[in-house]
């Protein structure tokens, strides 16, 4: 799967957060979790850490 398929396909997604306090897009945020677990990480202590480490 390409990244722009999988953009278009997160894309699709609607965001219930409230504009005002949105600091990260919703597809950066799924694509790090997401990335994340494919490379092994379990809980969301590693999630964070993962996209630290990447930024």
């Amino acid at each position: 799967m390409s990244q722009l398929q999988l953009f278009k396909y997160f894309s699709s997604i609607d965001d219930p957060r409230q504009q005002g306090k949105v600091v990260h897009k919703l597809f950066d945020i799924l694509f790090l979790t997401l990335s994340a677990v494919i490379a092994g990480c379990q809980g969301w202590e590693e999630i964070e850490d993962f996209g630290h480490d990447r930024l």
